[in-house]
Parts: C-alpha cells; structure tokens; sequence
C-alpha cells in the first residue's frame, strides 16, 4: 500500500481541493485511491437529520466512492464549525481516537493507494491532549503541506515545516494552492524560492483559484490536477510509505 497525509499551514487553506484533486488524477489513471477526513467539522444535517461533511462529500465524489462508505471515509462528523476537540466538546461527543486509527487502518488496505486530509493545521487539537501533529505521527506517511500564494506564506510554510521536524514528523512536499499563474509576480515566485530553499522541501503544485469549484466535473478536476501538480513526483512520494 502506498499513501499521503495531506495537512495545511492554516484552516481553509485547501487540503479539501488539493486532496480531491490527487485523487481525482490518480483514478484517472487507473490507480484504486482510498480517501480519508477522519474528522470533519462544520458538517451540515441533511433531511433526514444526519450530520454530513461538504468535506468528505467532494473527496468521495472525487474519488468514485459510493454514499455506502461514507462513515469509513468519514468516521467523525462534527455540527460546529470549530477545532474537533471544541467541536465535540460543545456536541458532547466522545472521540474515540484509538478506535479511529484501528478502523482507518484496516479499512486502508483495501486500497493500492491512500490520501488522508487532516484538519485545521498541524497543531489543530482533535481531542485533548490529542493533535493532528500526534495523529500524523502515528500513520507515519509521507505527507504534503498545502500553502497559500499570498504574503506570509513564507513565515507560516516554515514555522510548520519547523514544529514537525522538532517532533519528527514527516513533510515531503509543498503545494501552493489558489495560484494565479497570469497574475504571479514578484510576490508569489519569491515565496516559492525561499519556501524550498529554506525547508528544502519541493514544490510539487501551484494549483489555481478555482472560483466554482464545486461545478467542476471529476473528469476535468484530473485533468487540472495533471497540469498543475506534480502527479508523478506525488505518487513516488507517497510510494516511500513504509508499513
């Protein structure tokens, strides 16, 4: 089995979208790709009342994975818009966070290829004393950071690069996301030449603004992944898993 751990800089960031994206080029290609948010927050009732995450909807979607194994996707599904611990806390909802990385594992193997999303960013609290750097650790995959194109994307890019090599977690690669390649200047090519050589992380993407996303078809998705990421360099990442 081969796989990604995709984490951000920030919240709203992307991961979502990069996430997707991957998946939607690998299956295009062929490869059976699993898709992970183990915990989701700001999901939303359906009519029949049950929480859904828009989050792991479109990794799904993406994907090709039926409605069937959504609570295999997605285990946690949180109403708040808040950091999971927060969330749970205000939903009274006790997340079982062994049980979760036991189900995640042996749901994993089914698959040649497996994309995680986190949420929040590398220190966002999934349960107490309990965050998503901890959880990373624990899967140990190679793992992309997902960036911003805009100032500050230097400082944040490299403080989280910084907290995960303290802590002996996995970074192998940067994607910038929401890149305007017909507006980019001094700004944005200059965050990518420090960013790789201070973390010496590649940059394997600059992924655009996609303003309607979500009415972008899963065929087209791959295709836009294909000319923006670095599908092969991403896939030979993530062939460094090691069990």
């Amino acid at each position: 089995m081969r796989g990604l751990f995709i984490t951000a800089t920030d919240t709203d960031i992307g991961k979502t979208m990069i996430t997707g994206a991957i998946a939607a080029a690998m299956k295009a290609r062929g490869i059976h790709v699993g898709v992970f948010k183990p915990l989701a927050s700001g999901a939303i009732r359906n009519e029949a009342g049950f929480l859904l995450a828009e989050d792991a909807t479109f990794l799904m979607k993406a994907a090709g994975i039926g409605e069937e194994l959504r609570q295999e996707v997605n285990a946690v599904a949180l109403e708040p818009a808040l950091t999971p611990a927060v969330a749970a806390k205000i939903s009274n909802v006790c997340i079982d966070i062994p049980k979760i990385l036991t189900d995640l594992k042996q749901a994993m193997k089914k698959y040649e290829f497996v994309l995680v999303e986190g949420v929040g960013g590398l220190i966002s609290p999934l349960w107490e004393d309990y965050l998503l750097a901890d959880m990373m650790k624990e899967l140990n995959f190679p793992a992309l950071l997902v960036s911003k194109p805009r100032l500050g994307a230097i400082n944040h890019t490299v403080l989280s690069y910084s907290y995960a090599m303290q802590h002996k977690i996995r970074l192998d690669g940067v994607v910038i996301n929401r890149f305007e390649a017909s507006r980019a200047g001094v700004l944005e090519e200059s965050n990518i030449h420090y960013i790789e050589k201070i973390t010496n992380l590649p940059v394997v993407g600059r992924f655009p603004l996609l303003k309607q996303a979500n009415s972008l078809n899963v065929e087209d998705l791959a295709g836009l992944a294909e000319l923006t990421l670095n599908i092969d360099k991403i896939i030979a990442i993530g062939e460094s898993y090691n069990e």
